[in-house]
């Protein structure tokens, strides 16, 4: 496996510290498959382009996006990519994870926002949502 990327420390918002879960997970020899999402620290450039896009669109609010959806195929959010991001906000060391959407790239009211409590329940819900993916693959093939 090639170098695992995690941003250096001065690009990312102060105090902000990835979730040891997440640290655990990529370390592992054993990387899960969740198709459609894919893991950014396995990507340097994809990494800084999307984290990038995130200080951009968001000034006001640190996004560290950690995975991404990009279904070329339309099946998954008719092809549009989709960031799961932890929130660089959070210093206590187990962050909120939002998502951008780039379908619905409108500014948003973050208390409204939909998110997930943590990494570990981002986990949980990228399993069940790779799943259904793989099954609609899986049927579209067979028709």
């Amino acid at each position: 496996m090639s170098k695992l990327f995690f941003y250096d420390s001065p690009i990312l918002p102060s105090g902000f510290s990835f979730p040891q879960s997440y640290l655990h997970l990529a370390q592992g020899s054993d990387i899960p498959d969740l198709e459609p999402w894919k893991f950014l620290f396995l990507t340097m450039p994809k990494s800084l382009n999307y984290y990038g896009a995130m200080l951009e669109q968001y000034p006001d609010k640190p996004l560290v996006p950690f995975a991404i959806i990009a279904d070329k195929s339309g099946l998954y959010n008719d092809g549009y990519v989709v960031l799961a991001c932890f929130d660089g906000d959070d210093k206590g060391g187990d962050p909120k994870v939002y998502f951008h959407d780039y379908s619905n790239p409108k500014r948003v009211n973050w208390a409204d926002r939909y998110s997930l409590v943590n990494f570990t329940e981002w986990l949980r819900v990228a399993g069940e949502e790779s799943a259904r993916y793989k099954a609609e693959r899986a049927e579209d093939k067979s028709e």
